[in-house]
């Protein structure tokens, strides 16, 4: 199985969460590969694609909505679980923060099977009056390790389930494009035709702890 996880942060947190996930996959027996999402191009071709985005004032680093944006085709196509990063507490460690108001929409257009929301982490910056310019929040790194594997494990374990795909809305002129996509989805196995299937787009949003 083949794996890519892409992040998108400005001081580096959410790309240590990315290598903490993927290390944890590993550990799975997966193969993962990590990118910068500015940087990638081509997201096709693997089993499932993980997508993290440091918070900036509730909004997702433009890289993160970018990289969807412009990739949603493949990614409606795969396994894809988001993770955001940005609260400076513990108050992401229970599992249960939802996705901010544009995470979830750009979940739910690119049909993702889940999200978590993670703590992030801040170093205190000195150097005079610039330095403290980025001083703001509460310094520390709230990121949990074992939240980290715990979400990893629900991943790994539904990677091979079947997965069904939704059609984004499609106007009646491109009906014909419509036809070719779904054709395409049934040739490759992804749906049996039979019925316009949905999805629980945040079915994995709780820890199990959470859930226990």
């Amino acid at each position: 199985m083949r794996v890519l996880i892409v992040h998108a942060s400005t001081r580096g947190g959410t790309a240590g969460l990315a290598r903490m996930i993927a290390e944890s996959l590993a550990n799975h027996g997966v193969d993962v590969e990590v990118g910068n999402a500015g940087d990638v191009d081509d997201p096709e071709g693997y089993d499932a694609i993980i997508v993290g985005g440091a918070l900036y004032n509730g909004k997702w680093h433009p890289d993160a909505t970018w990289f969807v944006q412009r990739n949603l085709p493949a990614l409606r196509a795969t396994n894809v679980w988001f993770f955001s990063s940005g609260p400076l507490d513990e108050s992401a460690r229970s599992g249960s923060l939802a996705p901010v108001p544009q995470v979830q929409e750009l979940a739910r257009r690119a049909n993702v099977r889940g999200h978590m929301t993670f703590g992030g982490v801040l170093e205190r910056r000195t150097g005079g009056f610039f330095g403290s310019l980025f001083a703001w929040g509460k310094s520390g790194d709230f990121r949990d390790p074992q939240q980290v594997a715990e979400w990893v494990e629900l991943i790994a374990a539904r990677i091979a389930e079947p997965r069904t795909i939704t059609l984004p809305d499609i106007e009646p002129d491109d009906a014909g494009v419509a036809h070719r996509m779904f054709r395409r989805l049934v040739d490759a196995g992804q749906d049996d035709g039979s019925e316009d299937l949905g999805l629980d787009v945040f079915a994995d949003e709780q820890s199990p702890s959470e859930r226990r």
